[in-house]
């Protein structure tokens, strides 16, 4: 394997912990869709497979791996008050300032991982500008010398798009950059790209699912350092 130069890391899921950080977010968001009706919300809730008393997602929720045009489309025929333009930016606006919960302390690996050399990115199937603000919640926007989201330009994960401009942008081959994710999205883009896919299990998916489509399966970026030779 190549020595590689670059890390280009999923964000949800793989940086930020999702039901941690998403599922009460989401739990509340239908609510307020549904003007308090719990009827509704429970609707809402089914429509992207969330369970919303629990505040989890099932590990097949569109809102996993999807981008934010597909939640748009399961809530949508259950919110006839509401064009899709209006959901988009409803969608966005709330989640640029909900709190992430980092799958591991972030800021700290980051920093060993740029000491060492490292070009550090994110591609998110989330919109570019609620990462930059999750982010920067946390103080690890400026870890990142590239962040890109569905809406950027570049496509979405599964397409290698992302991949492919993040490779472009800092000029490094693919086969010298790895693609970190916790979904088969992450990880087929990566692949598609020429990127060294490596998976982690802080998201929903089970080792079970990721390891055929992955050159090494790790319990979090946590370990990227003793995997990477680093530590």
């Amino acid at each position: 394997m190549p020595k590689i130069r670059g890390l280009l890391f999923d964000k949800d899921g793989t940086l930020f912990d999702f039901q941690a950080t998403w599922g009460g977010w989401a739990a509340d968001l239908v609510l307020d869709l549904a003007d308090g009706d719990t009827g509704h919300a429970d609707l809402l809730a089914s429509r992207i497979r969330l369970d919303r008393l629990a505040r989890r997602f099932a590990p097949d929720s569109v809102a996993i791996a999807g981008t934010v045009d597909d939640s748009v489309a399961a809530l949508l025929p259950e919110l006839p008050e509401m064009d899709r333009a209006q959901l988009v930016d409803y969608l966005i606006a709330s989640s640029k300032w909900l709190t992430p919960v980092e799958a591991v302390p972030l800021v700290p690996l980051l920093a060993q991982l740029k000491a060492s050399g490292l070009v550090l990115g994110v591609a998110t199937n989330d919109a570019e500008a609620a990462a930059r603000e999750q982010l920067s919640s946390i103080g690890a926007l400026a870890c990142f010398d590239f962040v890109v989201g569905a809406d950027s330009g570049h496509g979405a994960k599964p397409d290698p798009g992302q991949c492919l401009a993040f490779c472009e942008t800092i000029g490094l081959p693919p086969e010298q950059v790895a693609m970190v994710g916790d979904s088969t999205h992450d990880l087929h883009a990566g692949a598609a790209a020429g990127m060294v896919p490596i998976a982690v299990l802080s998201g929903p998916a089970r080792r079970e699912h990721l390891a055929g489509h992955a050159a090494v399966v790790l319990p979090d970026i946590g370990h990227l350092p003793d995997w990477l030779g680093l530590a």
